[in-house]
């Protein structure tokens, strides 16, 4: 607890407003945006990690306080009672502190697909190049109002929340564009058991979507005239237009995994052959690497020509705090 509010307490004002508010739309380089998204991340995982712990202590209190019920009643011995009154408060008070960490969530499309992607793009891009995102890392259960409809004996409420809409320039000229957004599908329904009895029953579906636009310049690239499954190309004047959309269904709260986005990208460059390959990729790295809090190994793409190769990034970086906003862009602090 300590530990997350001393980081809160070194947030910088812009930080702490989006860490509340958890939306975001404006134009930076690469490397402010990690810098001005990690500490935020961090915080994050902190304070998940500390929402596990204290629902973990709130069972413990309540399966105590239940066992000293049977121990009272079995040893007519009154006082241990009040232990099992206290246990109840206890358990109580840190389910009242879980809720309210929870309140603050940002959701995890941040720390688990975003961050990973930007610190691919600082070698696809460059730190210098300007990404531009609009960022809702809100929980969509509270901020959006669901379709509700009924399949069956299922009675189904529909969210679909739009995380992330991002382009950003990459070094082969190439302008990168994509979406990121879910169908929440909450599903209630009832069923009467042999012996007659009521049980309710509930279930929820992810539906993880990404939408990527890829306009790839005729200077560097020839098309090889055909398209791989999923894959649409358009020839346009001196440009080569690809659209690839990325689909996964899931039971359970997840994210979609950045290897998928990573894949979708290299199954646009396998249709193409650079006309000015770069000959220099770096060696790939065979170990495993353990990281902290936002540090986590993630699918890699070397660009050596088009991208063909996987490895592994930390997230290492240089964080002053300082956040780099696009001088001539009007950005959501300017309001």
């Amino acid at each position: 607890m300590g530990k997350a509010s001393k980081l809160y307490n070194s947030l910088t004002h812009q930080q702490k407003q989006f860490y509340q508010e958890k939306t975001l739309s404006t134009t930076m380089k690469i490397k402010a945006w990690i810098s001005f998204l990690s500490r935020v991340s961090s915080l994050d995982k902190l304070e998940d990690d500390m929402t596990a712990i204290l629902m973990r202590w709130a069972i413990a209190s309540f399966v105590v306080a239940f066992v000293s019920i049977i121990a009272a009643a079995v040893s007519e011995i009154g006082w241990i009672l009040f232990g099992t009154l206290l246990l109840v408060i206890v358990g109580i008070v840190l389910l009242i502190r879980r809720k309210k960490l929870k309140q603050k969530d940002v959701n995890n499309y941040l720390r688990l697909f975003f961050l990973p992607i930007l610190n691919v793009l600082k070698d696809k891009a460059g730190d210098d190049a300007k990404l531009s995102a609009s960022l809702d890392f809100r929980n969509p259960r509270k901020v959006l109002e669901p379709v509700k409809s009924t399949i069956g004996v299922r009675k189904q409420k529909l969210y679909s929340p739009t995380y992330i809409i991002s382009k950003v320039p990459l070094t082969d000229d190439t302008l990168l564009e994509f979406a990121v957004k879910d169908d929440i599908k909450d599903l209630r329904w009832t069923k009467r058991s042999a012996s007659g009895k009521t049980k309710y029953k509930s279930k929820t579906k992810f539906v993880h979507q990404c939408f990527i636009k890829m306009t790839l310049p005729k200077k560097e690239y020839t098309w090889n005239g055909t398209e791989a499954p999923g894959v649409q190309i358009i020839d346009h004047n001196d440009q080569y237009v690809a659209k690839v959309k990325v689909k996964i269904k899931k039971v359970g709260d997840h994210v979609l995994h950045v290897k998928a986005f990573f894949d979708a990208i290299q199954s646009v460059y396998g249709q193409f052959q650079p006309l000015n390959p770069t000959t220099n990729a770096p060696t790939s790295k065979d170990e495993s690497v353990e990281y902290e809090d936002v540090f986590m190994a993630v699918p890699y793409v070397w660009y050596g020509g088009y991208f063909d190769r996987y490895d592994y990034d930390s997230f290492d970086h240089s964080d002053t705090g300082e956040v780099m906003m696009d001088d001539d862009a009007t950005n959501v602090f300017d309001s």
